[in-house]
């Protein structure tokens, strides 16, 4: 479904949200899904429909597919955690047809 997300766009994810950047590359990664799972489960709370499903499409689309990410695995409770991939571009053709 998607790819791995490399080092450079977790650094500017950490850099979007002013957050020091570590030196290691799993704190790097594990800082970057810390933050975007927060701001996930704090969207999800604050969105409060009674269909729960339908808040965290909302969430999971305004927070992480309009920068080009997908969600994985997720959960709120006891800290929140998250896996991201990244989206796959559809890629449009344009098909040359031979004249009659």
């Amino acid at each position: 479904m998607g790819t791995k997300i490399t080092d450079k766009e977790y650094e500017k994810i950490l850099k979007f949200y002013k957050v020091p950047i570590p030196k290691s590359k799993r704190l790097l990664k594990k800082k970057a899904e810390k933050i975007l799972g927060q701001k996930l489960c704090r969207c999800i709370k604050k969105v409060g429909l009674d269909d729960e499903s339908k808040s965290i499409s909302i969430c999971t689309r305004t927070i992480l597919n309009r920068k080009g990410f997908t969600r994985g695995r997720f959960k709120c409770k006891n800290g929140s955690q998250i896996t991201l991939k990244k989206m796959k571009k559809n890629k449009t053709r344009k098909i040359k047809r031979s004249g009659n």
